[in-house]
């Protein structure tokens, strides 16, 4: 069996992509060819995003993907689907609290898409999902959570792309609440975008 095991320490915002280039995708890459014909991993991602108040708050995430076995309605061109989305997370904002906060979610996405077999190498698809999230800090710039643990609701659209469409980059809007657990609930929303790369 193999593991792989990713520690994140105290780094400023700037150097998490660089570490990310050079490690996560040769590292999770390796990882998923070394698993033979059903990896573990199917896809790795980094969405970089900024929330849609005052704040300033940016975000920062590295993600695996876990395709599901099962599709839908399968018979034409278009098909319904979907994955397991696990991501690493840092955040900062210009105002409020301004430390970092890190985050770690799962989140299951129904994917509806176009069949890249008949789609010249590129393949639209728009997403949604509702998944959880648990939080280092429960104040992110001037928002007040309450809850280290979070509900996460997200919507998107995207394209796959490359000659077997393993490139994928995506718009996708999240709301974070605690479903009002614990008052206060400021909740953030916020603007991602996404680059993955599929292994299969």
């Amino acid at each position: 069996m193999t593991a792989c095991i990713c520690i994140a320490g105290s780094l400023p915002m700037k150097t998490i992509p660089r570490i990310l280039a050079t490690l996560l995708l040769p590292l999770c890459h390796a990882l998923a060819a070394d698993a033979g014909e059903r990896p573990w991993i199917d896809a790795v991602s980094v969405t970089m995003g900024k929330d849609d108040g005052s704040d300033g708050t940016n975000v920062l995430r590295a993600g695996i993907k876990k395709n599901w076995r099962h599709s839908w309605f399968t018979g034409g061109a278009w098909y319904l689907g979907g994955y397991w989305d696990s991501e690493l997370a840092v955040m900062e904002a210009d105002r409020g609290n301004t430390e970092e906060v890190y985050g770690l979610s799962i989140t299951p996405v129904l994917r509806y898409q176009r069949d890249a077999r008949l789609s010249s190498g590129v393949t639209p698809f728009a997403e949604a999902g509702l998944g959880v999230h648990l939080l280092s800090s429960t104040h992110i710039g001037n928002n007040d959570l309450s809850t280290a643990f979070q509900f996460a609701s997200l919507v998107g659209v995207g394209l796959g792309f490359g000659g077997r469409g393993q490139y994928e980059l995506s718009y996708r809007f999240t709301h974070f609440s605690n479903a009002d657990i614990k008052q206060p609930n400021d909740g953030i929303d916020m603007h991602l975008l996404k680059l993955g790369y599929n292994f299969n």
